[in-house]
């Protein structure tokens, strides 16, 4: 009977503890660079406004509001500031930025993501009724597209709105796969025409070479 109430007692003891000899942080428990992000926008969830070490140059700290709807649709996407993305690039090993311009690359990013979620809307107008909808609105050409739109007629679709960001800069998309196909299928039509024999040179489309 004392043997079963001491291996019941050993049993309900926690082995949390790390032996006496070994190191009493848990390495196998600290939280992974995943975890850390937000997973709407894959990036910290706490982006520091603070300059960084042996910064000389001042830097915005104000953030820009976009024309892009959340996912619930009730608030807005913000755009990180100068200072946010100074940082950034820091963190990812961009150690010689020049500080002065990053104010006109804040700019030029808000810009180009404007242009990107103004596409989205012209598509979502086009083909968010269908493809067989979307194929009577561009079948006279884009030109004509507003006034298929208006002929058409129907009810309005609800505001499209972004769930999240996330970047895929490695990822190949369709057309640079076709693309890439037709080179090597048609090099002398399709292929790459490099400026120098540096395979680091810049590559111009041999389309543009003849």
């Amino acid at each position: 009977m004392h043997k079963k109430t001491v291996d019941a007692f050993k049993q309900g003891q926690t082995t949390d503890a790390p032996p006496p000899s070994s190191c009493p942080i848990p390495h196998d428990k600290r939280p992974s660079l995943l975890s850390q992000l937000n997973p709407l926008n894959y990036m910290f969830r706490d982006l520091s406004q603070d300059p960084a070490a042996n910064q000389t140059y001042r830097l915005p700290t104000s953030r820009e509001e976009s024309s892009i709807p959340k996912g619930a649709g009730e608030a807005r996407w913000e755009y990180p500031s100068p200072q946010q993305m100074y940082n950034a690039l820091l963190r990812k090993g961009y150690d010689d930025t020049d500080v002065t311009a990053v104010e006109q690359m804040v700019a030029v990013h808000n810009f180009l993501n404007e242009g990107a979620w103004e596409e989205v809307i012209g598509w979502e107008r086009r083909f968010g009724g269908g493809l067989w909808r979307g194929f009577q609105v561009c079948k006279r050409g884009e030109e004509h597209v507003p006034e298929q739109l208006r002929g058409l007629g129907s009810e309005p679709q609800p505001e499209p709105t972004l769930v999240r960001f996330q970047g895929r800069p490695k990822d190949m998309t369709p057309k640079a796969a076709l693309w890439q196909l037709l080179g090597k299928v048609h090099p002398d039509r399709f292929g790459c025409v490099r400026e120098s024999s540096d395979p680091l040179s810049p590559c111009r489309s041999s389309r543009s070479a003849n």
